[in-house]
This record gives C-alpha cells, structure tokens and sequence, in this order.
C-alpha cells in the first residue's frame, strides 16, 4: 500500500514507521528538521518498551503531484489546528476521490475533510507516542487502531487499513460508527491536560486521580445529555465508566517501565510550540455543559490552566 502521512509528527512517525516496516511504501511530509534527519538515515528510528526499530521510509517537507498514485492513501495526523492548512495543500494536489484518514483527536476534522473529498474515514490511535529529535519517535507499546468511515459504515479499504495495522502487531478493528469511537477517545483526552500539566511527582497521589474522576464524570454527564454515544466499537476500548472504576481503585505504586513517553500536550509544552491543541477535547465539552446547564469547571480550569502554562512557557 501506498501511504502519504501528512503532519508526521510523533503519531504519524510512528504509525508510518510500524507500516513501513511491514514494507508499505510510505511518505512522511513533516518539519525540516524531522525529513533531513530520515533523509539522511533512510529511514526512521523507532524506541519502544518492547523493542527498538529501524523503518526504512522516505520524507519531505511538501507534498507534490508527484508522490501520489491509484492507490495512495492520505493519512492526516497533524494537529488539529494545522487541519485546514493540511486540506488546502491536499486539495490542490490530489484529486477528489483520494482516501484521506483522520488520525487527529477532537470530533471535527473529518467534517472538514469531507467537505472537500469523498472518501473520508475517521482513525483513533489508542497508543502514546513521542517525537522530540528529529529522526526518531518513541511509543510506549504497540496499541490498538480503529478506522472507520465518515460518518459512519465500513467498505474494502477501512477492512485493508486495519489488517496492515494488525501485521504490524498493534490490534486493529474496523468501527461502523466511527464517531462513537471519536467521542470515546475525545472523553478521554480530557485527562491528558491533567497528565501534562500537573508535576509527575504527583501523579501516584490520591489526589490526582480524584482530579482525573472528576473531570471524566463531568464530561459522561455532559455527553449524555446530548445524546452523543462514546463507546469502543468492539468492546476492547476501555468506556468512560471503566475508566473512572480503574481511578477510583485502591492501587500500589506504579513500577516503571523503563520507557518514558510523555502525551503529545506535554512535548507541545516543552518544545514550546506556537500552539495546542486541548481546545479541540475541552472546549466542545465547555460549550455543551452550557448548552445543557450542566456546570463544568474541571474542563474550564484545565483548559484555563494549560493555556496560561502555554502562554507563559512554563
């Protein structure tokens, strides 16, 4: 399979490199520092808990007629307010019937997409990944991938995805209702702003996982209110009731595993990016709190939190 990954970042190295290394043909556009670095090696780096890797794969800092063909599949996995910049330059390259894959969080992008192409599909990555040097990313384990398409259904191609995904030993379904698994993943999200701002010290505190509880409560009660459905497709994604359950249970202290990979709000933090993006988990779960009536001050407080840490680069 042909595969052009736009916005590889730390999601997109990865995903890219696990295929790549099941010899997919793959093009990562990225940063200019992160395409001269693979450039140079040929080929990517990849550090993970289970193992270490060396995926053999092209990059470029643009997309051009060129790098396409019959069979190319776009995967879209830069931020989500990089969305609109990522369709301009898609638009003016490939045609309209391209297969274009969201793998981005917040429940929007793949509006965005279909709007100017017909074959849009949703992805979730349930894996945490990171990407600080250029040339290399890391991921915790190999996790789990769902595609789905947009808005809902499956066809040949999402069945395709998830098995080159299973090859690479990450567990992958097909989802036929994509936007329950995009709610479920945007619900707990709303965690990783707690994770990335709050000192890692205090992450074994009780105290931190009655903050965690507290902010995926207030968002169940939000989303039931309007009547979206966040679930797994298959019923291996942990729900937000079990995630609040594993939170609310006495537990020992963590071992570590020797692999530390922080989520992608902390790398923006320290890499001081121009942007973030928590606005895309939180503030859809801000302005359905008010539409409903129903108070949520743990998604305003992180949300208000994690934008002064970002404005004040701290």
């Amino acid at each position: 399979m042909n595969i052009v990954i736009l916005g590889a970042g730390a999601v997109g190295s990865v995903l890219g490199g696990l295929l790549a290394l099941q010899r997919h043909d793959v093009l990562l556009i990225c940063r200019d520092f992160h395409a001269d670095a693979i450039t140079e090696n040929g080929g990517i780096r990849l550090r993970s808990a289970t193992g270490d890797y060396f995926a053999p794969l092209r990059a470029d800092t643009k997309l051009g007629k060129a790098d396409l063909s019959e069979d190319t599949c776009i995967f879209i996995t830069a931020k989500s307010y990089h969305t609109e910049e990522c369709l301009k330059i898609l638009s003016e390259t490939a045609p309209r019937n391209i297969p274009v894959v969201c793998f981005q969080n917040g429940i929007s992008n793949e509006d965005k997409a279909a709007a100017l192409f017909e074959k849009v599909y949703g992805g979730i990555c349930w894996m945490t990944c990171s990407m600080i040097q250029g040339g290399q990313a890391s991921f915790r384990k190999h996790g789990r991938i769902i595609v789905g398409k947009h808005p809902k259904g499956t066809d040949a191609l999402a069945k395709k995805l998830a098995e080159a995904f299973n090859e690479t030993g990450c567990q992958a379904a097909v989802s036929r209702n994509v936007v329950c698994d995009k709610w479920l993943k945007l619900a707990i999200n709303t965690q990783s702003t707690l994770n990335a701002i709050i000192d890692p010290r205090d992450h074994e505190a009780n105290e931190f996982f009655a903050l965690k509880v507290s902010i995926l409560e207030e968002t169940r009660s939000v989303l039931k209110a309007h009547k979206a459905r966040p679930k797994s497709c298959d019923g291996k994604d942990r729900s937000i009731d079990e995630a609040i359950a594993d939170l609310k249970r006495p537990r020992a202290l963590r071992a570590s595993s020797g692999m530390k990979v922080n989520n992608s709000t902390w790398q923006n933090l320290y890499l001081k990016r121009p942007q973030i993006e928590n606005e895309y988990f939180h503030t859809p779960i801000i302005e359905l709190g008010h539409k409903y009536n129903i108070p949520v001050p743990f998604n305003e407080v992180a949300l208000e939190a994690v934008t002064k840490c970002h404005k004040e680069k701290t």
